[in-house]
């Protein structure tokens, strides 16, 4: 499968060469385009949209095997993701991933991920997409994050490669150690909150943690309890809420696959359904 992977914090960033690195791996044609540095918290934004504006672009070397050189933009990661869906970079992919992120994704903090957002546009201009996201360091793991990734990637080929945003977020734990995985709704909060305050002619932005309510059912719950958390979104001209459910529990199996050492037991909960592994 020709993936085209992104990201929001940068071309060469740590996460995104370990998820690269798995995806070759793994047998996939992997072509990587982002930002040239940090655009964390960008959401779908694409940047200027003047008439004959000139966005810098350069070739970064990145450490896998086989040695993948990224397309780096001056730019948000979703004007990566329209620029090589348009064929700037190279042959059109058939699926875009986008991640590894350093911090979780969920609840409110989709709506302004540079991580989630390169997907929605990607799955808004007709192309599946699939969103990863682990803790913030120094306790984030890669790896783990990557491997779920990996099972995804291959669940779209199996599915027939349906028109949908997936947003994966995955514990910070061994592959051995995670719980199981659950299809989840959006909590009403995400993992931090920001603390913004303006001192003279600066605006000084501090993260902390946040204290959401206890949801059921969610994604912050779910990664909580540590399980794996899938979401479903839909671009904004198709309605995929009836394809949902069987969507996203076929997903849900499959990507425990790489904790297959336990027994998949699905159990139907309202509003959402809970693929959980004892």
């Amino acid at each position: 499968m020709r993936i085209l992977l992104t990201n929001d914090d940068g071309v060469g960033a740590p996460g995104n060469v370990v998820l690269a690195q798995a995806l070759l791996d793994a047998g996939h044609d992997v072509a990587v385009v982002g930002p040239l540095g940090e655009r964390s918290g960008s959401g779908t934004a694409i940047g200027t949209i003047e008439h004959g504006a000139r966005i810098g672009v350069r070739d970064i070397a990145l450490e896998t095997t086989p040695p993948l050189t990224g397309t780096a933009l001056d730019a948000p990661p979703a004007l990566a993701v329209l620029t090589a869906l348009g064929g700037l970079f190279g042959a059109r992919p058939d699926l875009v991933v986008s991640g590894v992120n350093p911090g979780h994704n969920v609840g409110r903090s989709v709506v302004f991920s540079g991580t989630v957002g390169a997907c929605l546009a990607a799955t808004t201009l007709g192309m599946p997409s699939l969103a990863v996201s682990c803790g913030f360091a120094p306790e984030h793991r890669f790896d783990t994050a990557a491997a779920i990734a990996v099972a995804g990637v291959e669940w779209f080929g199996e599915a027939g490669m349906p028109r949908v945003c997936v947003n994966i977020n995955v514990p910070d734990l061994d592959r051995a150690e995670l719980r199981g995985v659950r299809k989840t709704t959006f909590a009403f909060s995400g993992m931090f909150t920001l603390d913004m305050r303006r001192e003279g002619g600066e605006l000084v932005i501090q993260r902390g943690a946040s204290s959401p309510r206890n949801v059921s059912g969610s994604d912050l719950e779910a990664v909580r309890d540590g399980y794996v958390a899938v979401s479903l979104l839909r671009p904004m001209d198709v309605d995929v809420a009836p394809a949902a459910v069987p969507l996203a529990d076929g997903l849900v199996q499959a990507l425990a696959a790489p904790t297959a050492h336990l027994p998949l037991i699905p159990a139907a909960l309202a509003p959402t359904v809970e693929g959980a592994l004892r």
